[in-house]
């Protein structure tokens, strides 16, 4: 199953950002600029470089809506992976070219409920 990188129309906060959301050079480039920039900046080579995973989001209310009841939209895109912690989970470069950590599996946080069939079917690990 795929999903999109991120929701079609953006609500942009200037005063609170999210490191998940980022802008392409080109429709269909992999990375983002940010993240281009960022893998610059620590020396890692996005076509050499040996680790790679998809993470994925659900939207928040505050960028987005859906109906009660209905599970929310989920976001997936590629990061590069900086370094694993010490619990197993990954430090990797967000989209926004923040460092962020995710879980093991690629997810930002656990889905709620509505998604976590996507945890048991192995589709988003």
């Amino acid at each position: 199953m795929t999903f999109p990188r991120q929701p079609a129309q953006m609500v942009v906060t200037p005063s609170n950002q999210s490191p998940w959301v980022g802008w392409l050079n080109a429709p269909g480039d992999r990375f983002t600029r940010a993240q281009l920039g960022a893998m610059k900046a620590n020396d890692i080579d996005p076509d050499t470089h040996e680790r790679f995973i998809t993470v994925f989001r659900e939207a928040t209310t505050r960028e987005m809506w859906w109906a009660r009841g209905d599970a929310p939209p989920v976001f997936q895109f590629d990061c590069p992976v900086m370094s694993q912690t010490p619990d197993g989970r990954l430090r990797v470069i967000a989209p926004s070219g923040d460092v962020k950590i995710v879980l093991s599996n690629g997810w930002v946080k656990t889905p709620s409920y509505l998604n976590r069939h996507l945890l048991t079917k192995g589709e988003a690990q």
